[in-house]
């Protein structure tokens, strides 16, 4: 079973595949940090609260879909 974090970075992974969205732009957006991918996939962790407010972001943004 893979671990929260990894779900995590591979959910937002994924949408930044599906959208083409730029990672600083999904950062500035779903977490108020430009640099907030790159951390991720140099293993950066996150709060909760982050997560669930970039989870929500994303939730949000393929409602629009």
């Amino acid at each position: 079973m893979d671990s929260f974090s990894n779900q995590f970075r591979a959910t937002v992974e994924g949408f930044l595949a599906r959208t083409g969205m730029k990672t600083s732009e999904f950062g500035r957006q779903a977490a108020r940090d430009p640099s907030f991918v790159l951390s991720l996939r140099r293993g950066r962790s996150c709060t909760l609260a982050v997560a669930d407010r970039v989870l929500r972001f994303i939730r949000d943004q393929e409602n629009k879909q």
